[in-house]
C-alpha cells in the first residue's frame, strides 16, 4: 500500500467537472490510521459490524445504512440484549467513560448523535450526550480532545459538568462527495481518508486545508 510521500497536493476538483467525475467513480478508497506512532494507509472496507469488549461485556452494534442497524449487548453468560435501534457508527472509550456514535447520511436525511453507555456492574444503559445534527463518519482521540468528521465538517466535541458542545474546526469540505471514511492526526496535520485521495489540514492552522492525490 502507499505511503505517506507517494502522495502529492493537487487542487481539489471543481463539483461537476470532468476530474471530479473521475474521482467519483474511482473505486479506491484509502483508510488511515496510526500504528505505532506511523501513518498506514490501505484500501477501506466498509465495516458493517463493530465490537467492543467492555467489563466482561461483549457490545456488538451494526450500520446497514437505509436498512438501519441496532446495538446489542452480550453479556458473560451469552444472554443478549437490544440495546438500541440505529446506525451505529463506532463504540470507543473516552477519558474513562464508554460512548458510541449514531448516525445516518441518505437521500436528505443526515443525522447524528453521541451517545454514553452507562454500566453499573449489573445493568446497561445509554444517556445522550449531544445532537451532532450531521452523520459522524470516523472520529479520531489526540492530545485528550475528541475529533469527529462527517462528509462536510470536521469538528470536536469538548464537556464540562456534563454538558457537551459541538466545535467545528472546518466547515464545508470541498470533497464531501469523496465520502472522509477516517481521520487521524499525524505530523500536525489531521489526515483524512477517503475516495480517490487524502485531506490534510493544518492542525494549528486549521483554514489550511489541501487534497492530495497519488502521485503517477
Amino acid at each position: 500500500m502507499p505511503l505517506w510521500e507517494d502522495f502529492k497536493c493537487v487542487k481539489t476538483p471543481n463539483e461537476g467537472s470532468h476530474e471530479w467525475l473521475q474521482i467519483i467513480n474511482n473505486s479506491k478508497h484509502y483508510y488511515v490510521e496510526i500504528e505505532n506512532k506511523e501513518l498506514v494507509i490501505s484500501r477501506y472496507r466498509e465495516k458493517q459490524l463493530k465490537q467492543y469488549e467492555y467489563s466482561g461485556l461483549k457490545i456488538v452494534g451494526t450500520d446497514y445504512g437505509e436498512w438501519g442497524g441496532d446495538l446489542k449487548v452480550i453479556y458473560p453468560d451469552c444472554t443478549e440484549i437490544l440495546l438500541k435501534k440505529g446506525n451505529i457508527k463506532s463504540i470507543f472509550e473516552y477519558n474513562g467513560d464508554l460512548f458510541f456514535l449514531e448516525g445516518l447520511e441518505h437521500m436528505y436525511e443526515n443525522i447524528g448523535y453521541l451517545y454514553q453507555l452507562v454500566y453499573d456492574g449489573d445493568y446497561i444503559s445509554y444517556k445522550e450526550c449531544i445532537d451532532l445534527k450531521e452523520c459522524p463518519n470516523a472520529f479520531y482521540i489526540y492530545n485528550s480532545h475528541l475529533y469527529i468528521i462527517s462528509s462536510e465538517n470536521l469538528f470536536e466535541i469538548s464537556s464540562e459538568d456534563d454538558l457537551f458542545k459541538k466545535n467545528i474546526i472546518f466547515e464545508g469540505l470541498p470533497f464531501s462527495a469523496f465520502v472522509p471514511n477516517s481521520l487521524v492526526v499525524y505530523k500536525e496535520y489531521f489526515v483524512i481518508g477517503m475516495r480517490g485521495g487524502l485531506g490534510k489540514i493544518d492542525y494549528v492552522n486549521t483554514n489550511n486545508l489541501k487534497y492530495m492525490q497519488l502521485k503517477k
